[in-house]
């Protein structure tokens, strides 16, 4: 559920941003997520439509970039993306632990016009 809120927010600075640049239609925004966010894209589409209605976003494509989730070694230091299961460096077989990549969630760009 936590989609419903991040989605309005987007729409809302979406919107903004596009007026403050004297453009009156978006066509396309475009989304990172990271694959830590539980951000699911189906949901935000569904959001996007209900809360871009009305609005400079409305119609607008969404286009969604996935981020993997990235870990840091803690014994060699070596950052690699996290494997299907465990959280063993593939340089040294070491421990990793999550670094703050895969969580992201922002608009990457926008086309309007």
């Amino acid at each position: 559920m936590h989609e419903y809120a991040v989605t309005q927010n987007m729409v809302e600075i979406a919107v903004r941003e596009a007026v403050a640049a004297g453009s009156k239609k978006i066509l396309e925004i475009r989304l990172v997520i990271g694959d830590l966010s539980s951000i699911i894209d189906e949901s935000v589409s569904m959001y996007f439509d209900f809360f871009s209605e009305g609005t400079a976003a409305q119609g607008a494509k969404l286009i969604f970039r996935r981020m993997p989730a990235k870990l840091s070694c803690i014994a060699c230091g070596q950052e690699y993306e996290k494997p299907r299961s465990g959280f063993d460096c593939p340089s040294c077989g070491g421990e990793g632990r999550l670094t703050d990549a895969g969580r992201e969630f922002y608009i990457e760009s926008m086309e309007v016009e």
